[in-house]
């Protein structure tokens, strides 16, 4: 499947900003203590206003079609947490696992 955000190019994106998976990880580590489920979107919200505080004149942008990529390797990486943000599978999805179309 092509596409901007299939998870070969998510996995080129995180190894070139690593910092910011380190803020999400950060937040929604935090936001687990004190919820069950949370938004992934909110933690991406929560990355921007951090950046535009803290780093002075800040461009920093970062796509909302990252989100669940994010999530997902959140989850995988804590799995104990494997169900704190919402995910779905489409049709056409880059997220599955194998190559059927179910």
């Amino acid at each position: 499947m092509n596409g901007k955000w299939t998870k070969e190019n998510f996995e080129k994106h995180d190894a070139a900003n690593p910092h910011i998976y380190s803020l999400f990880k950060r937040f929604a580590l935090q936001a687990s203590n004190y919820k069950k489920k949370y938004s992934a979107k909110s933690i991406f919200h929560r990355i921007r206003w951090e950046t535009m505080v803290t780093e002075y004149d800040s461009d920093f942008k970062i796509d909302d079609g990252w989100i669940a990529h994010y999530a997902r390797k959140f989850m995988s990486e804590h799995p104990h947490l494997s169900e704190f943000f919402e995910t779905r599978v489409r049709k056409d999805s880059y997220h599955k696992t194998d190559k059927t179309n179910d």
